[in-house]
């Protein structure tokens, strides 16, 4: 699997697993109020509307896979209103009502914006995540730290300082953060992709820029370790000894070339095409019954005939073929396979032989 295949598949996961948290913990806020001898209105719509919303964007990521980004950045949208409509409203509601405290009636969602810090880090590029995260300081910490700050008793207090703490320093700290996750992620994506560099290479043949034998046996290896239905075609250009002699290797080259890519543009795309050495193929191909296998074999073998590659007005190959056996292993595979080619060549070469 390609490295970018990887993260997507990582980031889907982890976007399943937040929003069905956040579907449970949004859950959890709409049950508390009702358990406590006093209801605050706002407690009871926005856990309510949270958790439908989310709900819904878990089931649309469920059936929507590819819309992971878009569906994740409206739940940071839904998040944030969710947290700025309490901060707002309790704020409004202490400064306004004489004998009420906002460290008395303000609910317990301080950890809910440093979780929302971090889904921002992770789904905005990096400057929009910087101005989300500005916006979501003066929406959801400003009001409560404005209103702290000139109530100093409720500031004395355990809630008022844990709240002081939470949307201040520990904020900040969070914002400092921000850029070195990005330089750490950035990183760590250069050296996934170095390293996803260095095995296409090893696994690369680098004239063809098919597989080469090394990754051809072990997709040969996974074959008969699954015992799946599964083929193999070797074929070997007929008489290319002779195209190198007479025009040199750099013509035999673009012939290995020419024969590569058209061959490429036959199989199948989960079959595995190697260059075997020198001017042997072979193809290892899933899910196929031998009447299959042979109408590959003969439509590779038209189509290299077919081919005429600069001074060389003919090209031809040979083809043996085998179906994988219960009992097959490695070598014994490569023996039978090997063998079939060697009965077509025993034949005058460009013709299909079990």
């Amino acid at each position: 699997m390609s490295p970018p295949a990887s993260r997507e598949r990582f980031i889907h996961r982890a976007s399943m697993i937040t929003l069905a948290l956040t579907v449970l913990a949004a859950a959890a806020a709409t049950v508390i109020p009702w358990l406590g001898p006093v209801r605050q209105p706002m407690d009871l719509v926005v856990p309510p509307f949270a958790c439908l919303v989310f709900l819904g964007l878990l089931v649309t990521l469920v059936r929507r896979p590819d819309w992971v980004l878009d569906i994740m950045r409206i739940a940071l949208l839904t998040g944030l209103l969710a947290l700025a409509a309490p901060a707002w409203f309790y704020t409004w509601k202490a400064a306004a009502t004489p004998g009420v405290q906002l460290v008395a009636i303000y609910p317990p969602v301080a950890p809910l914006l440093l979780a929302l810090m971090v889904m921002v880090m992770i789904y905005l590029p990096a400057r929009q995540a910087m101005t989300v995260v500005v916006l979501c300081w003066l929406l959801v910490a400003l009001p409560v730290l404005v209103y702290l700050l000139l109530h100093p008793q409720e500031l004395r207090t355990p809630r008022g300082a844990d709240l002081l703490m939470a949307y201040g320093p520990v904020f900040v700290l969070v914002v400092v953060l921000l850029p070195v996750q990005r330089g750490l992620t950035g990183r760590i994506q250069h050296l996934v992709s170095e390293q996803a560099r260095i095995e296409a290479m090893a696994n690369h043949d680098p004239l063809t820029r098919l597989h080469n034998r090394r990754f051809g046996e072990q997709v040969l290896q996974d074959m008969l370790t699954r015992h799946v239905a599964a083929g193999v075609v070797m074929f070997d250009l007929d008489r290319f000894k002779a195209i190198n002699d007479t025009h040199g290797h750099p013509v035999g080259d673009l012939v290995l070339e020419q024969v590569a890519q058209r061959c490429q543009d036959l199989v199948r795309k989960d079959a595995c095409l190697a260059r075997w050495g020198g001017e042997e193929f072979l193809v290892a191909v899933w899910d196929v019954d031998a009447e299959g296998l042979q109408r590959l074999a003969e439509r590779l073998r038209a189509a290299i005939a077919e081919l005429s590659i600069g001074p060389v007005p003919e090209v031809n190959a040979s083809f043996g073929i085998a179906v994988i056996q219960p009992d097959d292993s490695l070598r014994g595979l490569l023996q039978r396979v090997d063998q079939a080619l060697y009965r077509a060549k025993q034949q005058g070469g460009n013709v299909v032989a079990w």
